[in-house]
Protein backbone atom coordinates (compact mmCIF):
# COMPACT_ATOMS: atom_id res chain seq x y z
CA UNK A 1 0.00 0.00 0.00
CA UNK A 2 1.30 2.98 -0.90
CA UNK A 3 -1.07 6.09 -0.80
CA UNK A 4 0.29 7.59 2.26
CA UNK A 5 -3.36 10.04 2.69
CA UNK A 6 -5.74 7.06 2.25
CA UNK A 7 -3.42 5.15 4.75
CA UNK A 8 -3.44 8.33 7.30
CA UNK A 9 -7.26 8.28 6.95
CA UNK A 10 -7.95 5.06 7.43
CA UNK A 11 -5.46 4.59 10.65
CA UNK A 12 -7.13 7.55 11.97
CA UNK A 13 -10.66 5.81 11.80
CA UNK A 14 -9.39 2.79 13.51
CA UNK A 15 -8.16 5.01 15.90
CA UNK A 16 -11.36 6.75 16.79
CA UNK A 17 -13.17 3.39 16.80
CA UNK A 18 -10.41 2.36 19.33
CA UNK A 19 -10.88 5.50 21.55
CA UNK A 20 -14.50 4.94 21.60
CA UNK A 21 -13.93 1.51 22.59
CA UNK A 22 -11.94 2.56 25.28
CA UNK A 23 -14.55 4.56 26.93
CA UNK A 24 -17.45 2.43 26.13
CA UNK A 25 -16.17 -0.05 27.91
CA UNK A 26 -14.88 -0.32 31.45
CA UNK A 27 -14.84 -2.62 34.90
CA UNK A 28 -17.13 -0.28 36.48
CA UNK A 29 -20.70 -2.18 35.07
CA UNK A 30 -21.63 1.44 32.98
CA UNK A 31 -22.83 -0.18 30.22
CA UNK A 32 -21.52 1.11 26.57
CA UNK A 33 -24.27 2.82 25.44
CA UNK A 34 -24.68 4.79 28.38
CA UNK A 35 -21.28 6.01 28.79
CA UNK A 36 -21.35 6.68 25.01
CA UNK A 37 -23.84 9.27 25.50
CA UNK A 38 -22.65 10.61 28.84
CA UNK A 39 -19.55 11.30 26.66
CA UNK A 40 -21.87 13.51 24.75
CA UNK A 41 -24.33 14.54 27.47
CA UNK A 42 -22.94 14.42 30.94
CA UNK A 43 -25.59 14.94 33.61
CA UNK A 44 -23.85 15.45 36.43
CA UNK A 45 -24.13 11.89 38.23
CA UNK A 46 -21.32 9.26 39.32
CA UNK A 47 -21.59 7.50 36.44
CA UNK A 48 -20.78 10.74 34.50
CA UNK A 49 -18.04 11.24 36.55
CA UNK A 50 -16.55 7.87 35.34
CA UNK A 51 -16.72 8.78 31.89
CA UNK A 52 -14.91 12.52 32.29
CA UNK A 53 -12.64 11.61 35.26
CA UNK A 54 -11.61 8.25 34.28
CA UNK A 55 -11.95 6.83 30.82
CA UNK A 56 -11.51 9.99 28.39
CA UNK A 57 -8.43 10.73 29.96
CA UNK A 58 -6.92 7.38 29.86
CA UNK A 59 -7.84 7.43 25.97
CA UNK A 60 -6.39 10.76 25.46
CA UNK A 61 -3.47 9.83 27.71
CA UNK A 62 -2.91 6.50 25.45
CA UNK A 63 -2.97 9.04 22.36
CA UNK A 64 -0.17 10.73 23.56
CA UNK A 65 1.88 8.44 24.99
CA UNK A 66 1.75 6.13 21.60
CA UNK A 67 2.33 9.54 19.19
CA UNK A 68 5.78 10.46 21.80
CA UNK A 69 7.32 6.81 21.67
CA UNK A 70 6.34 6.16 17.86
CA UNK A 71 7.62 9.54 16.85
CA UNK A 72 10.98 9.15 19.14
CA UNK A 73 11.07 5.69 17.51
CA UNK A 74 11.43 6.83 14.05
CA UNK A 75 13.70 9.40 15.00
CA UNK A 76 16.44 7.23 16.91
CA UNK A 77 15.79 4.57 14.25
CA UNK A 78 17.11 7.81 11.72
CA UNK A 79 19.27 9.16 13.84
CA UNK A 80 21.92 6.31 14.42
CA UNK A 81 20.74 4.68 10.75
CA UNK A 82 19.96 1.54 13.13
CA UNK A 83 16.53 -0.19 11.83
CA UNK A 84 16.94 -1.70 15.29
CA UNK A 85 16.95 1.04 17.65
CA UNK A 86 14.33 2.14 19.45
CA UNK A 87 13.81 3.83 23.05
CA UNK A 88 13.45 0.29 24.73
CA UNK A 89 15.75 -1.57 23.23
CA UNK A 90 18.70 1.34 23.49
CA UNK A 91 17.48 1.54 27.55
CA UNK A 92 16.43 4.80 27.50
CA UNK A 93 13.18 4.06 28.88
CA UNK A 94 15.03 2.11 31.63
CA UNK A 95 17.17 5.29 32.28
CA UNK A 96 14.22 7.37 32.91
CA UNK A 97 12.72 4.95 34.88
CA UNK A 98 15.71 4.48 37.63
CA UNK A 99 16.04 7.68 37.23
CA UNK A 100 12.03 8.66 38.33
CA UNK A 101 12.43 5.78 40.86
CA UNK A 102 15.48 7.19 42.87
CA UNK A 103 13.83 10.31 42.80
CA UNK A 104 10.88 8.71 44.13
CA UNK A 105 12.88 7.08 46.81
CA UNK A 106 14.66 10.01 47.77
CA UNK A 107 11.68 12.03 47.98
CA UNK A 108 8.05 10.17 48.68
CA UNK A 109 6.59 13.14 48.12
CA UNK A 110 7.54 14.08 44.67
CA UNK A 111 4.28 14.77 42.49
CA UNK A 112 4.38 13.47 38.96
CA UNK A 113 4.78 16.74 37.19
CA UNK A 114 8.16 16.32 39.02
CA UNK A 115 9.19 13.13 37.92
CA UNK A 116 9.25 14.51 34.35
CA UNK A 117 12.77 16.05 34.81
CA UNK A 118 14.26 12.72 36.29
CA UNK A 119 13.38 11.06 33.21
CA UNK A 120 14.83 13.25 30.67
CA UNK A 121 18.28 13.31 32.91
CA UNK A 122 17.89 9.36 33.29
CA UNK A 123 16.81 9.05 29.11
CA UNK A 124 19.96 11.71 28.31
CA UNK A 125 22.76 9.93 30.43
CA UNK A 126 21.67 6.11 28.14
CA UNK A 127 20.88 8.15 25.31
CA UNK A 128 24.24 9.34 25.09
CA UNK A 129 26.08 6.33 25.74
CA UNK A 130 24.11 4.61 22.87
CA UNK A 131 25.15 7.51 20.77
CA UNK A 132 28.93 7.18 21.69
CA UNK A 133 28.76 3.32 20.90
CA UNK A 134 27.10 4.18 17.37
CA UNK A 135 29.30 6.77 16.12
CA UNK A 136 32.64 4.49 17.22
CA UNK A 137 32.25 2.15 14.46
CA UNK A 138 32.99 -0.55 16.18
CA UNK A 139 29.19 -2.23 16.61
CA UNK A 140 27.07 -3.41 13.49
CA UNK A 141 23.20 -2.69 13.92
CA UNK A 142 22.56 -5.98 15.97
CA UNK A 143 25.38 -5.59 18.03
CA UNK A 144 24.41 -2.41 19.29
CA UNK A 145 21.01 -2.97 19.76
CA UNK A 146 21.89 -5.92 21.48
CA UNK A 147 24.27 -3.82 23.60
CA UNK A 148 21.14 -1.54 24.00
CA UNK A 149 19.12 -4.71 25.24
CA UNK A 150 21.72 -5.60 27.45
CA UNK A 151 21.90 -1.62 29.18
CA UNK A 152 18.08 -1.95 29.55
CA UNK A 153 18.36 -5.19 31.59
CA UNK A 154 20.88 -4.18 34.00
CA UNK A 155 19.08 -1.17 34.53
CA UNK A 156 15.95 -2.25 35.20
CA UNK A 157 17.49 -5.44 37.39
CA UNK A 158 18.80 -2.15 39.21
CA UNK A 159 15.58 -1.08 39.59
CA UNK A 160 13.79 -3.77 41.18
CA UNK A 161 16.61 -4.32 43.84
CA UNK A 162 16.51 -0.56 44.99
CA UNK A 163 12.50 -0.99 45.22
CA UNK A 164 13.15 -4.70 46.95
CA UNK A 165 15.57 -2.57 49.14
CA UNK A 166 13.27 -0.33 50.47
CA UNK A 167 9.81 -1.75 50.29
CA UNK A 168 8.48 0.57 47.08
CA UNK A 169 4.86 0.41 47.17
CA UNK A 170 2.39 -1.45 44.87
CA UNK A 171 1.65 1.64 42.83
CA UNK A 172 5.70 1.99 41.61
CA UNK A 173 5.34 -1.84 40.82
CA UNK A 174 2.55 -1.59 38.68
CA UNK A 175 3.53 1.83 37.13
CA UNK A 176 7.01 -0.51 36.37
CA UNK A 177 5.31 -2.77 33.69
CA UNK A 178 4.06 0.13 31.67
CA UNK A 179 0.01 1.70 32.52
CA UNK A 180 -2.16 3.94 31.86
CA UNK A 181 -4.50 2.68 34.59
CA UNK A 182 -5.76 5.22 36.91
CA UNK A 183 -4.96 8.12 34.03
CA UNK A 184 -6.11 11.30 35.21
CA UNK A 185 -6.37 14.92 33.52
CA UNK A 186 -3.05 15.93 35.58
CA UNK A 187 -1.21 13.26 33.94
CA UNK A 188 -2.84 14.82 30.38
CA UNK A 189 -1.75 18.29 31.09
CA UNK A 190 1.92 17.13 31.99
CA UNK A 191 2.68 15.36 28.43
CA UNK A 192 0.71 17.27 26.24
CA UNK A 193 3.09 20.33 26.34
CA UNK A 194 6.16 17.84 25.69
CA UNK A 195 3.80 15.93 22.66
CA UNK A 196 2.18 19.26 20.71
CA UNK A 197 5.77 21.03 20.99
CA UNK A 198 8.31 17.64 20.54
CA UNK A 199 5.87 16.10 18.05
CA UNK A 200 5.42 19.63 16.81
CA UNK A 201 8.56 20.36 15.68
CA UNK A 202 9.44 16.37 14.56
CA UNK A 203 6.48 16.94 11.85
CA UNK A 204 7.77 20.14 10.94
CA UNK A 205 11.25 19.46 10.44
CA UNK A 206 10.65 15.71 9.10
CA UNK A 207 12.67 16.20 5.50
CA UNK A 208 15.50 17.54 7.67
CA UNK A 209 15.48 13.87 9.24
CA UNK A 210 14.92 12.36 5.85
CA UNK A 211 18.11 13.63 4.79
CA UNK A 212 19.60 12.89 8.09
CA UNK A 213 19.09 9.23 7.56
CA UNK A 214 21.11 9.50 4.59
CA UNK A 215 25.01 9.32 4.97
CA UNK A 216 26.76 12.44 5.99
CA UNK A 217 28.19 13.41 2.98
CA UNK A 218 25.04 13.49 1.28
CA UNK A 219 24.13 15.81 3.82
CA UNK A 220 26.40 17.95 3.81
CA UNK A 221 25.95 18.06 -0.12
CA UNK A 222 22.60 19.05 -0.14
CA UNK A 223 23.00 22.24 2.86
CA UNK A 224 22.58 20.48 5.71
CA UNK A 225 24.39 20.50 8.86
CA UNK A 226 24.17 17.00 9.87
CA UNK A 227 25.46 17.77 13.62
CA UNK A 228 22.78 20.28 14.24
CA UNK A 229 19.74 18.53 12.97
CA UNK A 230 21.18 15.32 14.59
CA UNK A 231 21.81 17.26 17.69
CA UNK A 232 18.09 18.27 17.39
CA UNK A 233 16.69 14.77 16.88
CA UNK A 234 18.40 13.70 20.08
CA UNK A 235 16.62 16.98 22.02
CA UNK A 236 13.32 15.18 20.69
CA UNK A 237 13.64 11.60 21.13
CA UNK A 238 14.71 12.52 25.42
CA UNK A 239 11.82 14.93 25.20
CA UNK A 240 9.09 12.65 23.93
CA UNK A 241 10.63 9.06 25.51
CA UNK A 242 11.42 10.68 28.57
CA UNK A 243 7.97 12.32 29.21
CA UNK A 244 6.17 9.52 27.94
CA UNK A 245 7.99 7.43 30.96
CA UNK A 246 7.26 10.07 33.19
CA UNK A 247 3.38 9.46 32.89
CA UNK A 248 3.13 5.81 31.93
CA UNK A 249 5.61 3.89 32.57
CA UNK A 250 8.03 1.97 30.51
CA UNK A 251 6.17 0.90 28.06
CA UNK A 252 8.08 -1.16 25.46
CA UNK A 253 8.00 -2.37 21.84
CA UNK A 254 5.88 0.81 20.14
CA UNK A 255 8.98 2.65 18.48
CA UNK A 256 10.02 -0.36 17.22
CA UNK A 257 7.63 -1.74 15.65
CA UNK A 258 5.37 1.19 14.24
CA UNK A 259 8.04 2.75 12.42
CA UNK A 260 8.41 -1.03 10.69
CA UNK A 261 4.95 -1.30 9.98
CA UNK A 262 4.70 2.43 8.27
CA UNK A 263 7.44 2.05 6.00
CA UNK A 264 6.44 -1.32 5.13
CA UNK A 265 2.69 0.03 4.31
CA UNK A 266 3.41 3.93 3.46
CA UNK A 267 7.28 3.41 2.03
CA UNK A 268 10.58 5.31 3.18
CA UNK A 269 9.84 9.05 2.90
CA UNK A 270 10.86 10.28 6.63
CA UNK A 271 8.32 12.68 6.25
CA UNK A 272 5.49 10.50 5.97
CA UNK A 273 6.77 8.28 8.26
CA UNK A 274 6.89 10.20 11.03
CA UNK A 275 3.17 11.47 10.27
CA UNK A 276 1.62 8.23 10.10
CA UNK A 277 3.67 7.00 13.16
CA UNK A 278 2.11 10.05 15.10
CA UNK A 279 -1.49 8.08 14.16
CA UNK A 280 -0.19 3.93 14.26
CA UNK A 281 1.64 4.54 17.36
CA UNK A 282 -1.75 5.99 19.50
CA UNK A 283 -3.57 3.24 17.16
CA UNK A 284 -1.38 0.60 18.67
CA UNK A 285 -1.69 1.58 22.21
CA UNK A 286 -5.23 2.01 22.63
CA UNK A 287 -5.78 -1.21 20.90
CA UNK A 288 -3.33 -3.19 23.74
CA UNK A 289 -5.08 -1.14 26.50
CA UNK A 290 -8.53 -2.17 25.67
CA UNK A 291 -7.37 -5.60 24.64
CA UNK A 292 -5.76 -5.44 27.97
CA UNK A 293 -9.01 -4.89 29.61
CA UNK A 294 -11.04 -7.46 27.76
CA UNK A 295 -8.96 -10.24 28.29
CA UNK A 296 -8.61 -9.70 31.72
CA UNK A 297 -12.09 -8.50 32.69
CA UNK A 298 -13.13 -8.04 35.69
CA UNK A 299 -9.11 -7.48 36.06
CA UNK A 300 -7.09 -5.43 33.91
CA UNK A 301 -3.94 -6.57 32.38
CA UNK A 302 -1.23 -3.59 32.16
CA UNK A 303 -0.82 -2.16 29.04
CA UNK A 304 2.96 -2.89 28.73
CA UNK A 305 2.41 -6.49 29.27
CA UNK A 306 0.30 -6.36 26.09
CA UNK A 307 2.57 -4.76 23.91
CA UNK A 308 5.29 -7.26 25.65
CA UNK A 309 3.77 -9.98 24.27
CA UNK A 310 2.77 -8.67 21.03
CA UNK A 311 6.02 -6.88 20.55
CA UNK A 312 8.28 -9.70 21.70
CA UNK A 313 8.02 -11.99 18.91
CA UNK A 314 7.72 -9.47 16.37
CA UNK A 315 11.53 -8.29 17.53
CA UNK A 316 12.38 -11.55 17.05
CA UNK A 317 10.99 -11.83 13.45
CA UNK A 318 12.41 -8.66 12.95
CA UNK A 319 16.34 -9.41 14.07
CA UNK A 320 16.11 -12.98 12.40
CA UNK A 321 15.15 -11.23 8.76
CA UNK A 322 18.39 -8.55 9.72
CA UNK A 323 20.53 -11.69 10.17
CA UNK A 324 19.64 -13.66 6.97
CA UNK A 325 20.26 -10.50 4.55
Amino acid sequence: MQRPGLLGALLFLLLMAALVGGIAFGVSGLSAFRALRLLFLPDGSPESAVVWDVRLPRGILAVLVGANLAVAGVLIQTLTRNPLASPQTFGINAGASLAIVLCLIAFPALRSAGTVWPAFVGAAAVGFAMWALSVSGAMNEMKLALAGISIQLVLAALVQAILIANNAAQDIVYWLAGSINGAQWSKVWIILPFTLVGGGIALVAGRHFGVLALDENTGVSLGQNSRRVGGLAAVLIVVLAGSAVAVSGPIGFIGLLVPHIVQRLAGGDQATVLCLSAIAGPLFLSTADLFGRVAAFPAELPVGIVTALIGAPAFLAILYSRRSR
